[in-house]
């Protein structure tokens, strides 16, 4: 999945793509990009980069368009005949002047930025949260899983997000809250699980599984209808709005787990929030990005969409989520 940037957009979104390119020019001992492309599209139609094993960047010959995928950022631009022209301008300026990007924004803080202004506070004129649980590592039957903890983020006054945390304790006065809620609730695999679990926990029926997963807005839900594909949270925040979760692997998880569990650690507790907290903001800023931006790129289509779209798809193919429990969320 990538970013698709106009130039326009190159120059006003914080990244990356332009320095990195220069650092291929210069590998390349090119003093302009035309020579650049000149030199690499003798040896082919895809000529691709690599450091130390990963793919750096790529460039691709379309016949009248170039396409340059930058791999570390995750962007992708496009260049028709004028295109390459101010594109050639872009990296010229860049080399002579030495260009400071300081004055650009990253993506997080362009949606943030609107989002300040109340125009996401709602969805249709309706109220929205975000949430996200953790739970033991029992996760092959749903009715015997138990739930830890959880973070809501809710929209507030003044443009605000605020945060709840949720715990044991508070859980049934929580998804009694998320029952009475008018209206949107926004998860990752959250009818597949959040919503299952939440309420298996407060011995809740399967009505109100229902009625939590009627008002959901699922975006694990709505990328697959979308793209096709099962695509983890960690892997459309990394390349969308450049933000990861804050543990790297299962086994960091598993460690901390026992770590509360066994030893009742309060910092592996508070690892735990912060990790939890941290996965509502992850959700937050890809939904805001798709209100934002209206669009997905993968595997060379873009996907343009509507609001309505983005509300709609996310609770289809429910039945197809029931695969995924039990596998590792940090894949």
């Amino acid at each position: 999945m990538y970013k698709r940037f106009t130039l326009d957009e190159l120059k006003t979104v914080q990244n990356t793509f332009i320095s990195n390119f220069c650092s291929i020019l210069k590998k390349e001992h090119c003093a302009v990009a035309s020579d650049l492309f000149k030199k690499i599209f003798k040896e082919g139609n895809e000529i691709y980069y690599m450091y130390r094993g990963d793919f750096t960047f790529r460039f691709q010959n379309n016949n009248d368009e170039y396409v340059l995928m930058d791999e570390k950022e995750k962007v992708q631009v496009i260049l028709d005949e004028q295109g390459k022209r101010e594109f050639q301008g872009m990296i010229k300026n860049y080399i002579l002047k030495k260009e400071k990007t300081t004055w650009q924004k990253s993506i997080e803080q362009i949606l943030l930025d609107e989002f300040h202004t109340g125009k996401y506070s709602t969805i249709w004129w309706k109220n929205y949260m975000v949430y996200d649980i953790e739970t033991d590592t029992n996760i092959e039957n749903l009715k015997e899983t138990k739930f830890l903890l959880a973070y809501a983020m809710y929209p507030t006054a003044w443009n605000k997000m605020t945060y709840e945390y949720v715990d044991q304790e508070w859980l049934q006065a929580f998804v009694q809250k998320m029952l009475d809620f008018d209206w949107y609730i926004v998860g990752f695999n959250s009818i597949a699980f959040d919503n299952m679990v939440s309420v298996y926990n407060v011995d809740g029926s399967e009505d109100d599984i229902k009625q939590l997963n009627e008002k959901s807005i699922d975006l694990f839900l709505f990328v697959r209808a979308m793209t096709g594909k099962r695509l983890w949270l960690n892997k459309i925040a990394e390349a969308l709005v450049n933000v990861s979760k804050t543990l790297s692997s299962w086994a960091q998880w598993e460690v901390l787990y026992k770590k509360y569990i066994e030893e009742n650690d309060l910092d592996a507790l508070e690892e735990f929030k912060k990790y939890c907290k941290n996965d509502v903001r992850m959700t937050m800023l890809i939904f805001l990005y798709f209100m934002h931006f209206k669009k997905l790129f993968i595997e060379g289509e873009e996907i343009i969409f509507t609001l309505e779209d983005l509300v709609e798809k996310s609770r289809q193919e429910v039945k197809s989520t029931n695969h995924m429990i039990g596998q590792n969320m940090f894949e």
